[in-house]
C-alpha cells in the first residue's frame, strides 16, 4: 500500500555509520514526492579520520512512477576504496532499460531499487509473518528479494538497544552474499508511516550499522 498524493512531499533521514564500534560516517536518504513522482537520494559517505585511509562515497538517486510502479531513471555512482563504478540507467515502456549507453532487455513492472523499497517499506502494512517479495535493480541488472516481517518489542539485556518495531530479514540469498557471509537486517518503526530506523549489514568482514539520528 503505497501514499499517492498530487502534492508535494518530502521526508529526509540522517544516519549515523558505524563499522564494529568505530564510527564510520554519515547517510543520508531523502524522498520528493510530486504529482505521484518519487525523486529520491541515497548517500553514504566516510568520515574525514577514515577517508586518510579509506574512502567510502556510495550514492543512489532515483526517478519512479508511484501510481504505475515502474522506475523511470536510476543512478548508481560506487567508490570504495580503488574501486569505483557508475551506472546510468534509463527505463522504457517497452521492457528495456538503457544502461550506460547499452540497451538491456528487463521486465520493468514491478521492479524497484534501494530507495523506492525503503519508500514503499514506509507505506506498506506490515503483519508479523508476512513474507514481502520484489524484484530489484541494482545498477546493472535484477535479481529477487523476499524479506520475513517479524515484529519486535521492548529491550532486552542481550539486544539493549532494540526499539518496538518491525524488522525485515531477508530469506533468500546470493552467491555473493553466501561467499562473504553478508547478512542484512533492517528495522522500521511501529508507528505509520514506518521510519527506517536501523540498517544493519554483517559480513565476515565485519558489521556495518546505519542508525537514524532523530527516530
Amino acid at each position: 500500500m503505497l501514499l499517492s498524493t498530487a502534492e508535494l512531499s518530502a521526508q529526509s533521514y540522517s544516519y549515523k555509520v558505524k563499522y564494529g564500534l568505530v564510527h564510520a560516517g554519515m547517510a543520508t536518504l531523502v524522498h520528493t514526492v510530486e504529482d505521484d513522482v518519487l525523486n529520491s537520494i541515497f548517500v553514504i559517505e566516510s568520515s574525514p579520520w577514515l577517508s586518510t585511509l579509506w574512502t567510502l562515497s556510495d550514492s543512489v538517486i532515483t526517478e519512479y512512477m508511484i501510481d504505475m510502479g515502474r522506475l523511470v531513471n536510476h543512478t548508481r555512482a560506487i567508490h570504495e576504496g580503488s574501486y569505483h563504478r557508475n551506472y546510468e540507467v534509463t527505463f522504457s515502456d517497452s521492457d528495456m532499460a538503457i544502461v550506460n549507453g547499452k540497451k538491456k532487455a528487463v521486465e520493468i513492472e514491478g521492479l524497484r531499487d534501494i530507495p523506492s523499497l525503503l519508500y514503499d517499506l514506509s507505506f506498506t502494512k506490515f503483519n508479523n509473518g508476512d513474507t514481502l517479495r520484489y524484484r530489484m535493480w541494482d545498477g546493472r541488472g535484477s535479481g529477487v528479494l523476499e524479506l520475513l516481517v517479524e515484529k519486535v518489542g521492548k529491550p532486552t539485556l542481550l539486544k539493549p538497544f532494540e526499539k518496538p518495531g518491525w524488522r525485515l530479514t531477508p530469506l533468500n540469498s546470493t552467491r555473493k552474499s553466501r561467499a562473504n557471509q553478508i547478512q542484512l537486517s533492517m528495522l522500521y518503526s511501529k508507528s505509520y508511516p514506518h521510519k527506517p530506523i536501523r540498517i544493519e549489514i554483517d559480513t565476515k568482514y565485519g558489521g556495518v550499522q546505519m542508525r537514524i539520528e532523530n527516530p
